[in-house]
């Protein structure tokens, strides 16, 4: 019970961290590797694939670290809950809303808020700069945005 808490209290937490990170870092210093994100892509990859690259790497030695100390658990549910949201962002973000996968068409209309709202992110370079929670509701709802206005 405690393992799987760790791991839900973790995902969660971990929405928080990204919006920060977003916000604070990416828009921030790292900017340079970020401003590829709201530019049109050449190609597969783009300098902000960096992000995801650097953070499965802690999370992987994280895990390891884990799994492998007898005292561990706690370590390894929280790189589980880390990777778990790593997942969805990937999925949600990355697949859908960018369209990295242009097989996946949703139309669940929550995942189509959040679309909106990123759309609305890229455009103007402000809020929301979450992805879950964060959707500026008010803005999407007032503006009709197109979803596939995302680059």
């Amino acid at each position: 019970m405690r393992f799987a808490a760790i791991v839900a209290v973790t995902f969660c937490v971990m929405e928080f961290v990204s919006y920060l990170a977003h916000r604070y870092i990416y828009h921030g210093f790292l900017w340079v590797f970020h401003k590829s994100h709201h530019s049109r892509r050449e190609g597969i990859f783009e300098w902000n694939d960096v992000f995801p690259v650097f953070f499965s790497t802690i999370a992987i030695g994280l895990m390891y670290r884990g799994a492998t100390d007898p005292g561990g658990a706690d370590l390894l549910a929280a790189a589980i809950g880390v990777s778990a949201y790593g997942i969805v962002y990937f999925f949600i973000h990355d697949l859908y809303v960018h369209r990295r996968a242009r097989w996946m068409r949703l139309r669940i209309p929550f995942l189509r808020r959040l679309k909106q709202a990123h759309a609305i992110h890229h455009r103007e370079g402000g809020e929301p700069y979450g992805l879950l929670l964060f959707s500026n509701r008010e803005k999407v709802a007032r503006e009709k945005v197109d979803e596939d206005d995302v680059v």
